[in-house]
């Protein structure tokens, strides 16, 4: 560890531009991450933020629930067998308007639930929704980035009903748009439609004739765009990591080099290769320790100041996985590099055969 810090200490320059890419790259890579995983909070965090585990869909509609339609002869089949473990829902995109102003529109997705089933969200301020016949309707906190406040109102453009925000939940999304949570009294007021999309259970449950059985994140793959978004991020990200391995492995390697007498010298002295080893190892996971931590806390403290219309999602555990998922990437480069090490001849090394 001696020889380690010593030089370390001396070569700063060197090691602070193998640093500084090591930053660069981990940034990157959380930077992604941190992307992919909003994205997908914002694709679905409505439908993976509730208890439901198991979603009936009408056969055929391909786990998307715009495609399928329930009756209120469905819902009986399932409430008199798991009554307060099932709720109903229905989900339709559409777009609102302030009152007070028609011009301003923004694009969101009504989710009509029973609100003493399970799926009534918790909110964050204001109250909880009611199955009263009033106006007053639960909002995700993201609309608080089209200007929307506590007390505000609403208006659907099709059927010119308004609504008051009487309570914020927190961050629940679908399809990348704010979702408003109305009781089916409520949601009268829009269609005099009395048919759902989907019976959300909070237990799991083998196939059923007649209907589509899937699991809530068959659901939520299911949702226009998620599948190919995700894939194409983290196809994305899965190159960072080979690319990174390669690339740093390559200059650990012409590092090792340059030293090639100094390890020569070293061995002629009798200082064993396992010592070497142990060195360059010991010498590149500081190096990259200190990258990973300052990476980590650069661009959790830029997730701080993004605004919220930004889908961006880092939490502790994506910071400690990909933190040490890139120290062992950076130990493994490392090894990689070894070769020479192992290999040199302390003769040759210091040039003894000229």
């Amino acid at each position: 560890m001696f020889l380690t810090l010593k030089e370390l200490l001396h070569e700063k320059l060197k090691f602070s531009a193998l640093g500084l890419i090591i930053f660069l790259i981990v940034f990157l890579v959380l930077f992604i991450t941190g992307l992919a995983s909003g994205l997908a909070n914002d694709s679905g965090s409505a439908i993976k933020e509730t208890n439901a585990q198991t979603f009936i869909l009408q056969k055929g509609s391909e786990s998307r629930l715009n495609r399928s339609e329930l009756t209120e002869q469905d819902w009986q089949k399932f409430q008199d067998k798991y009554h307060n473990k099932a709720a109903k829902l229905s989900v339709s995109q559409m777009s609102i308007q302030q009152a007070n102003n028609a011009s301003k529109k923004t694009d969101i997705a009504y989710f009509i639930i029973d609100a003493n089933s399970f799926l009534n969200p918790t909110t964050i301020s204001g109250q909880k929704l009611k199955n009263a016949d009033n106006n007053q309707v639960v909002v995700s906190d993201k609309l608080k980035s089209s200007g929307y406040k506590l007390g505000d109102k609403f208006k659907d453009p099709a059927t010119k009903t308004t609504f008051e925000i009487a309570g914020f939940t927190d961050n629940k999304a679908y399809s990348h748009t704010p979702v408003i949570y109305l009781n089916q009294k409520q949601a009268q007021k829009l269609s005099p439609n009395t048919n759902f999309n989907t019976i959300a259970l909070k237990s799991g449950i083998s196939k059923k004739s007649g209907y589509q059985v899937i699991s809530q994140q068959d659901l939520i793959d299911a949702i226009p765009g998620y599948s190919a978004e995700q894939g194409s991020l983290y196809l994305m990200i899965g190159f960072l990591y080979i690319i990174s391995l390669f690339v740093l492995a390559v200059f650990f390697y012409i590092i090792n080099l340059q030293k090639l007498s100094d390890f020569g010298t070293l061995k002629a002295l009798g200082t064993k290769t396992s010592y070497l080893v142990k060195h360059v190892l010991s010498e590149m996971g500081i190096l990259s320790l200190v990258s990973i931590i300052v990476a980590s806390g650069v661009t959790y403290g830029i997730s701080l100041y993004m605004p919220a219309s930004m889908p961006f999602n880092l939490g502790t555990t994506t910071l400690l996985g990909t933190g040490l998922l890139f120290l062992a990437i950076t130990l493994i480069s490392a090894l990689l590099s070894l070769i020479k090490v192992v290999k040199v001849d302390p003769i040759s090394a210091i040039g003894g055969n000229n």
